[in-house]
């Protein structure tokens, strides 16, 4: 009878497991959506998850299957109703709708392990991210951004002249070498002498492994303008120290410790969130003493220990000017004389923010307690003065100062929690922007490989900008639309991020063609949307998959200036109802270094402008990139630097870009680009 039992009990388990496999199955043939046409290949469990992560089948999956308009109802794990949109006025009302969006606890529970439980980028939606985004925003002020203008030159003329004394250095040394190929220590393919197609000219040139290249720079930047820190990277890493003598490397990279941990750290979480992972006690718990995790701890103990260090300082440097600006503040109160003001950076902003809601949180937690224990208002105001900040500390009062910050008051456990604070919020930032502006420029780079005309542009531009860089060279990126408009391109066609999600709030009504249909996507669908599918949709961008930096900017007066897309909308639609013929174009052609392209400029001078609005590389609505004009600031100046006397080209002949998915970043793969100094 036992026996009996247990087979009677194990085949009503497998029946009833099988019927309800049966009936995911038979749910994943049908479409997530009603009203729209199924999405083949789901699976019953993970829906179309697996095509989702793989960029070779963005393509068939975001445009093959969806309606005319571009929506594609999709299937996330455990068949969560998804979809999918194209058409960029649907992207942004989808956008702009909500700034919610659902996240695997598993994705939480990792990533807040490393960032924090307050890290900006895993919390969902609400009051909670609100506050967050609030006060993380308070350091992005167009002041603070502005004023790291000057180190981001910086580290882009030290960056370009690497490259520069690299090529003399082997020039020098190599001018009597019969080989045309060298190598470094580490075995790199180094310098090269090639001879130029066109002109039969022998040229030196560099190859380099752009990623790790543009990684360097872009924590350099990172510590100057967010942390007020110099981390270095480029002088470690491109320096061997000797018992005698310090030289320099070639193109092996010797990475720094500070940077090796940073990328640690990021890949960690893409290792641990992995599905072949899923079931993997050696990499889910933390407390195992496996090799993984021992790693894992001596690299976040070192990257909390940095940035312990350096906020530490800069709390206290920040302290000691806000205690000297209070004195002088009652001093000119007392003199009838006007305070001056402070000027802006953004670890001064951010330690402000974070100061203000510590103690605007306490304050009003107090403030509440007092009024549940007490119906007095004299016990509540008692309660509110008590708090380092009295009741009077405000959003308004604190704009330009901050004069209730306790400087002298302060206890150890609110300092410790304000460093705290400042590093999850910092380490949040570097994994968002890091890696992230590294890649966008290693794929610009790609690009204007390819289009050469580009380059020359670029150059005339950085002459006519930065006639010199020095000391006192102003960078401006405001100045260079035409370097501007590359980065924005080369974004637009490779953007970074997989893809990007939403949680919509509630039904929202799309056409599904130019006929009047029309679907009704149901409330807590979660889109998905990937920007460089987005951009390549001619329904969003004229000649979309073509590079034409032209489409964001024109020739005007001597200079580049940026397009307005709604003005040249209206005047060419006014021409099409004018009767009679438009006068001839008046604008004479930008100038040009040489006379190589004047067809290929001709062609790209007549491309349409691009709609701003039906941009997505950094996202839209409430929930957009913080650090857009950040990344920007930093790219559109490197781009200026560099191609301002140097030039770029592929290293490997008929190199064909291809992607690979790291977490959600896309990484162009074994991307290789030579440089050389520009003869003109």
């Amino acid at each position: 009878l036992p026996i009996l039992s247990f087979f009677f009990i194990l085949t009503t388990i497998t029946a009833l497991t099988t019927v309800y496999i049966v009936r995911l199955q038979h749910k994943a043939l049908q479409s997530s959506i009603a009203g729209l046409p199924a999405t083949p290949n789901a699976n019953f469990f993970f829906g179309h998850y697996t095509q989702l992560i793989s960029p070779s089948s963005h393509s068939q999956i975001f445009t093959s299957y969806g309606t005319p308009s571009g929506i594609t109802p999709l299937y996330g794990p455990g068949l969560k109703v998804c979809a999918s949109v194209l058409k960029a006025s649907h992207v942004r009302l989808v956008l702009r709708h909500t700034p919610s969006r659902d996240f695997s606890s598993f994705i939480v529970r990792h990533g807040r392990r490393t960032l924090g439980k307050d890290s900006l980028i895993l919390i969902g939606g609400g009051r909670q991210w609100r506050r967050t985004r609030n006060v993380v925003q308070k350091a992005f002020t167009i002041g603070a951004i502005t004023s790291g203008r000057g180190a981001v030159g910086e580290c882009a003329v030290a960056m370009v002249r690497w490259l520069q004394q690299s090529l003399l250095l082997w020039n020098v040394d190599n001018d009597d070498d019969e080989t045309n190929n060298t190598y470094c220590g580490g075995g790199c393919n180094g310098h090269k002498r090639i001879k130029d197609k066109e002109t039969g000219k022998e040229r030196n040139v560099l190859h380099v492994e752009v990623e790790q290249f543009f990684k360097l720079f872009s924590l350099d930047v990172f510590g100057r303008v967010a942390m007020d820190y110099d981390f270095e990277c480029l002088q470690k890493a491109t320096t061997t120290t000797s018992t005698t003598t310090t030289t320099t490397t070639c193109t092996c990279f010797t990475i720094p410790p500070e940077a090796a941990s940073f990328e640690y750290l990021e890949q960690d979480i893409g290792v641990r969130v992995h599905p072949k992972n899923f079931l993997n006690p050696f990499t889910q718990l933390y407390w195992l003493p496996t090799k993984h995790n021992r790693k894992y701890y001596t690299n976040l103990k070192l990257v909390n220990t940095l940035m312990g260090e350096v906020i530490g300082l800069k709390l206290d440097e920040f302290l000691g000017r806000v205690e000297l600006q209070q004195k002088q503040q009652q001093q000119s109160e007392n003199d009838g004389k006007e305070e001056e003001e402070e000027e802006e950076n953004m670890m001064t902003m951010m330690l402000k923010s974070v100061i203000e809601d510590q103690y605007s949180h306490s304050l009003n937690s107090t403030t509440a307690s007092s009024s549940n224990n007490t119906t007095s208002s004299s016990s509540s105001s008692s309660s509110s003065s008590s708090c380092p900040f009295s009741s009077t500390f405000t959003k308004e009062s604190n704009n330009n100062n901050m004069d209730n910050i306790p400087t002298t008051t302060m206890t150890p456990s609110d300092r410790s929690q304000i460093i705290q604070n400042v590093t999850h919020i910092l380490h949040t930032l570097l994994v968002a922007g890091y890696e992230t502006t590294a890649i966008s420029l290693s794929y610009t780079m790609y690009c204007l490989s390819k289009h050469p005309r580009c380059q020359e542009r670029a150059c005339e531009e950085a002459r006519r900008v930065l006639p010199t860089l020095d000391t006192n060279t102003k960078f401006d990126e405001d100045a260079l639309p035409y370097c501007k408009a590359i980065a924005m391109e080369a974004l637009r066609i490779h953007v970074p991020i997989i893809f990007t999600t939403r949680e919509s709030a509630k039904d929202i009504t799309l056409d599904t063609d130019d006929e009047g249909g029309m679907v009704t996507i149901p409330k807590d669908t979660r889109f998905i949307l990937n920007p460089t599918m987005i951009h390549l949709d001619e329904r969003n961008f004229d000649r979309a998959k073509e590079f034409l930096p032209e489409r964001w900017v024109r020739w005007e007066d001597g200079r580049w200036v940026d397009r307005d897309f709604e003005m040249e909308t209206l005047e060419e639609e006014t021409k099409a109802t004018a009767t009679a013929p438009p006068p001839p174009p008046t604008t004479p052609s930008p100038p040009s270094l040489s006379d190589k392209y004047i067809h290929e400029n001709a062609q790209a001078d007549t491309i349409s402008a691009a709609n701003p609005q039906s941009f997505f590389a950094f996202s839209d609505g409430a929930r957009n990139c913080i650090g857009r004009r950040l990344a920007m600031m930093e790219s559109t100046i490197f781009i200026a630097v560099l191609f301002r006397d140097m030039c770029v080209d592929l290293a490997e002949e008929g190199y064909e870009l291809e992607k690979e998915r790291r977490f959600v970043i896309l990484v162009p793969k074994a991307l290789s680009i030579a440089f050389w100094k520009r003869d003109d």
